[in-house]
């Protein structure tokens, strides 16, 4: 009777055994995957353009305000063809910049 006992007590401490070191490597593989997947997201968050927040609104606000200052700039070539008109446009521009941006792109009064 012990015998029967023994063996099945050694068959129950193999399966226990087994099944931790199914759940272990179950576990390292999944740790490993998050991992993985952590880097790629930080990578892939490092790498942005054009990143979210404060910063990232401010640079989008500027890339704005630049591309209007740009197209203005385009039309008063393509509409004058005066290359002294351009030059005054981008010196009043200069000049109205700052108001400019505060009229567009402050966004603490909204």
């Amino acid at each position: 009777m012990s015998k029967q006992r023994a063996q099945a007590r050694a068959a129950r401490e193999a399966s226990a055994a087994r099944r931790a070191a199914e759940l272990r490597i179950a576990r390292e593989k999944e740790a490993a995957e998050r991992a993985r997947r952590e880097k790629r997201a930080r990578m892939w968050r490092h790498l942005r353009l054009w990143r979210r927040g404060t910063s990232g609104r401010r640079r989008e606000s500027f890339g704005w305000l630049g591309t209007l200052v740009l197209v203005v700039l385009l039309i008063a070539w393509i509409v004058t063809r005066s290359a002294t008109v351009v030059v005054g446009t981008a010196l009043v521009l200069i000049v109205a910049g700052p108001v400019l941006g505060l009229l567009f792109f402050d966004r603490r009064h909204k």
